[in-house]
């Protein structure tokens, strides 16, 4: 009767390895949407920022940037990091335009927050790359701005892009 158990126990075993093994096959050999955020070289983000940043909108007289600046060349980088950077960028000349300008110049400010609500709809923003905090602070500061108060602005400004 003991080796009776012993040989159930063994096979047990034998096929609870089996079935998790092919458990982890099958998961490793899954079709995820994570292969597309993948990590790649500075060259690739260098051309996804140059390439968001032409094809985003800029206040006036932006002087916009001939290559992505501030990152260790020799690193690996997500997939998406350039976008992300142009898209801070974008977003805090647009934040700094409605600063400028509502006092001023009603209609400018006015494009800045037009702008600055497409941003909801951007990649930058999307659940993969930013959590809901980010987003409602965001929300809430272009809800500042439409009463006329800069302190939002002014606050993101200098805690995320003083240099």
């Amino acid at each position: 009767m003991r080796k009776m158990n012993l040989k159930t126990n063994i096979t047990k075993h034998i096929s609870m390895c089996a079935s998790l093994l092919l458990c982890l096959l099958i998961a490793g050999c899954s079709n995820s949407d994570s292969g597309e955020r993948g990590f790649t070289d500075f060259e690739h983000i260098e051309a996804e920022y140059l390439e968001t940043i032409a094809n985003l909108n800029w206040p006036e007289g932006v002087t916009l940037p001939e290559s992505l600046e501030g990152e260790d060349t020799g690193a690996s980088f997500q997939v998406g990091y350039g976008d992300t950077r142009a898209s801070n960028l974008w977003e805090y000349c647009w934040m700094k335009e409605w600063l400028d300008t509502y006092n001023t110049d009603p209609e400018r400010a006015q494009k800045a927050l037009d702008e600055l609500e497409t941003a909801f709809d951007m990649p930058y923003m999307g659940e993969d790359r930013c959590d809901d905090a980010t987003r409602n602070y965001l929300r809430e500061n272009i809800d500042k701005a439409k009463l006329g108060d800069p302190s939002g602005f002014m606050e993101c400004i200098e805690v995320n892009y003083a240099n």
